[in-house]
Parts: C-alpha cells; sequence; structure tokens
C-alpha cells in the first residue's frame, strides 16, 4: 500500500492510500491539553487507542451503526473510508464531569436525569466553542434534519456503548464523536478511545481516560491498557426467566391459594397463577447472545415448553 501524507494532527497522522476512497490513519503517542496548552508524551497511547477504536467501531457496526472503520492495519493504523469531516463535535454526557460540571456548578460525577448532546464548533483557533441550534444554522454546517439526526444518532451509540461497558464494570461518562459526509450519507468517523472519552471504573470512579494526563494522576497509559483488557474480558450479565403456566393449563397450586384468601375474608381476588423467577448470573459477548442462550436453557431445563410460557430479561451485572 502507497501512503502519501495528507495531514496531521495532535493525536493522529492521515494519509492517502492507492485508493481514492481510502485512507491510513495513524494514532500517535504524542498527548495534548487544554487545546495544546499541555503536551507530552504517553508511552503506547497510539498502539491503545487504535486498538480501543478498532473495537468500539466494530461494535457499533454491529449494532447497525454506519462508520469509515474497515479494518485495523498494524498496531497504530487503520483503513478507513475517505469522509469529508463535518465540523462539528458531538458531545454526550451521562454524568456532570470537566466543562459542563464547571459551567453549571455541579459536582464531579453527578448523575443527570437523562443524557445531555451538545455541539461544539471544530475550530482550534477558536477554541472548539460550545455552540447551539442558531448558531449551527447560521454557519451552515449541517440542515435541521441532519442535526436532529446526529443528535439521535449519539443518543443511540451512547446507549449500546453504556450497556457494553456497564457489563464490564465500565461507566461512560460523556464522549465526543465526529461525523463525516461520503456522498450524500453521513457516517460516523475519527476516533473512540480515551482520548474522546471519560470512562471510569464502575465501583471505584478510577478514571481510565485522558483525564489522568489533563490532572496530573499519573499511570495515563496503565489506564488506557487496563479499559483495553476490560474490552476484551467476557462481560457479566443477571438474567431472570420468568415461568408461568400457559393459560389453558390448570394451576392447583393458585387455585389453593385462592381458597385459601377467600377463607380469609379476601373476597376481591378472582384469580392466582404461581410461577416461579429463577435468577443466573453468567458472562457472555452481548445481551442478545446471552439471551439466546438463556432461551435455549428455558426449553431444555428450566421450563415445560408443553405446560408453561417463560420471560427472559437481561441486563450488565452491577
Amino acid at each position: 500500500m502507497t501512503e502519501t501524507p495528507l495531514y496531521e494532527g495532535k493525536a493522529k497522522k492521515v494519509f492517502r492510500t492507492d485508493r481514492a476512497d481510502e485512507y491510513l490513519v495513524f494514532f500517535k503517542d504524542d498527548a495534548t491539553a487544554f487545546n495544546g496548552v499541555k503536551k507530552g508524551r504517553i508511552e503506547s497511547k497510539g498502539e491503545l487507542n487504535n486498538a480501543i477504536s478498532s473495537a468500539f467501531f466494530e461494535i457499533l457496526a454491529q449494532a447497525g451503526i454506519k462508520t469509515h472503520f474497515l479494518r485495523r492495519v498494524d498496531a497504530n493504523s487503520m483503513l478507513v473510508k475517505k469522509v469529508d469531516i463535518i465540523p462539528l463535535e458531538v458531545v454526550t454526557r451521562n454524568l456532570a464531569a470537566g466543562s459542563l460540571a464547571q459551567r453549571l456548578g455541579w459536582a464531579e460525577g453527578k448523575a443527570l436525569p437523562s443524557p445531555i448532546v451538545e455541539f461544539y464548533y471544530k475550530d482550534d483557533a477558536l477554541g472548539d466553542p460550545l455552540i447551539n441550534n442558531s448558531h449551527i444554522a447560521a454557519l451552515g454546517l449541517v440542515t435541521p434534519r441532519e442535526l436532529e439526526w446526529l443528535e439521535l444518532q449519539a443518543l443511540a451509540i451512547n446507549q449500546i456503548l453504556r450497556q457494553f461497558l456497564l457489563a464490564r464494570d465500565v461507566k461512560l461518562v460523556d464522549f465526543k464523536l465526529e461525523f463525516g459526509r461520503v456522498g450524500n450519507e453521513i457516517i460516523l468517523a475519527d476516533e473512540i478511545s480515551p482520548d474522546t472519552c471519560r470512562f471510569w471504573d464502575a465501583q471505584t470512579n478510577q478514571k481510565l481516560d485522558k483525564d489522568r494526563f489533563r490532572q496530573d494522576l499519573g499511570q495515563v497509559s496503565e489506564a488506557y491498557q487496563e479499559l483495553y483488557q476490560r474490552l476484551l474480558n467476557p462481560a457479566a450479565y443477571k438474567a431472570r426467566v420468568e415461568v408461568r403456566l400457559k393459560p389453558s393449563v390448570l394451576d392447583p397450586q393458585g387455585e389453593a391459594i385462592l381458597r385459601s384468601l377467600k377463607s380469609l375474608g379476601h373476597v376481591e381476588f378472582s384469580s392466582i397463577r404461581v410461577g416461579k423467577l429463577i435468577e443466573l448470573t453468567l458472562t457472555g459477548d452481548s445481551e442478545a447472545q446471552v439471551k439466546e442462550k438463556m432461551a435455549k436453557l428455558a426449553d431444555e431445563l428450566l421450563a415445560n415448553p408443553n405446560m408453561e410460557n417463560y420471560a427472559i430479561t437481561v441486563e450488565p451485572k452491577q
């Protein structure tokens, strides 16, 4: 593959390839903070960010999110589709941290009633300022319909990644997304890594992202490595199987309870059906995979398919 330098940013280099519609992105070990005021170098950061971003893009692709990611080429590089980046940073927040905590005077870690989506104008000279819908319209960055789509897409990605990470004992505090155009289509681009997201350990709130560099907390490379290992580990889930007799099957236990209640004067009850609740903790690659596994287990062991119906719920173990 022939590579021609195209662009170098704070954390990445972009190269043209033999194909006009594909670029090579190289992740650097360089680190910056506060719009480039603070600079440094984090050992293995480029390799880890490439691996983490690749993993997240693959997870999102499996969930139906279109991205620029094609494949991981080597330790520090990925092959991506050529996109025209929209100069708009889409930030989604689940907990108060960073600039949001400062602007609103909230304690870091305060849970938000619902996720907040913010937009920032991507311009280094201006410091990437926070802007609203009217500013976006005045700048002509996207149409109102596209802006609505970007917000919905950010919330959908948030839901996918929050569930995936929580099952691996990681809180997704907030994250920045960038999008680009391919013809008439807008797709997810850039990266999803500890450089662009805040990740906290779900039990201790230990920071696993670039805030360790921003705040001089140390062990930055170790935190990135820890996050990557969490992504590789099987997730822990809690599954609940509720089993009940089918409506057409008599329920002697329910009838006995109903007679006892009436004998005690509780005549307001007209029908009782008795079932059983089974709770299990297990590992799996995704909620869908665990639910499929539990359905097979229910058919084979936990329920009698001739007499009983069952309902399965799965959620990350906390």
